[in-house]
């Protein structure tokens, strides 16, 4: 992301005029382009742009992975319209999961903390300790691998202190795994969606906790 963010700098500052932004800033026009519906508050991106400009140097690097971070800004390159109009080229973070409260995980594996947060978004939570960000990305994946099967969507994955896996669906279907024994518990969802699949009974289920050595409990509605 260093590397990133130095060539980006260097795009950014080329033409640009610290003494002119500096003396007049509130007449600088900043226009926006971006390959999708922009996420990210222009406000906000416009008042990062002016900083970056006047930031001292050993500063710059700080202000725009801050940037990065605090916002959906992934990349952005600037070109100038002479004499105090400047293009910004945006290219934005994809989410694929909410974490906790206000965080999101990139389609890079970044964690994010926007400050304008898009409340439409339509994304699982993953909830636990930081460091099993990752972890619990993956096992949600594989647990959702499963649930497609009959069209069933994860909405939220929560890991407990005592290693339990509480994972909840968008039609309110829970699940309970221990961590330790996932692999083997994931091949018991999977056997016992192929039994049931044609059924027309797994849409009709409550709860289902696999921490049991050989079996599984099941709630129906």
């Amino acid at each position: 992301m260093k590397k990133i963010a130095l060539v980006s700098l260097l795009t950014l500052f080329f033409g640009c005029s610290d003494s002119e932004i500096l003396n007049n800033p509130n007449e600088i026009e900043i226009s926006f382009t971006s390959q999708h519906s922009m996420m990210s508050s222009q406000d906000q991106i416009r008042d990062a742009f002016i900083k970056l400009v006047l930031d001292e140097p050993s500063k710059k690097e700080y202000s725009l992975n801050k940037l990065y971070q605090k916002s959906w800004v992934y990349s952005f390159q600037s070109k100038r319209k002479w004499p105090n109009k400047y293009e910004l080229k945006i290219k934005e973070h994809q989410p694929i999961a909410r974490w906790k409260d206000r965080k999101f995980i990139t389609q890079s594996g970044i964690l994010i903390n926007p400050e304008n947060e898009v409340k439409e978004i339509d994304l699982m939570t993953l909830i636990g300790p930081e460091e099993k960000k990752y972890e619990l990305l993956d096992l949600s994946r594989r647990v959702q691998a499963q649930l497609n099967r009959f069209g069933a969507t994860i909405g939220s994955v929560i890991l407990s202190p005592a290693g339990y896996l509480l994972i909840t669906t968008t039609n309110g279907i829970e699940m309970t795994f221990s961590k330790k024994n996932f692999r083997e518990q994931l091949e018991r969802l999977e056997g016992f969606i192929s039994f049931e699949l044609f059924s027309g009974k797994l849409n009709d289920i409550k709860t289902m906790d696999f921490r049991y050595r050989n079996g599984i409990s099941i709630l129906f509605n």
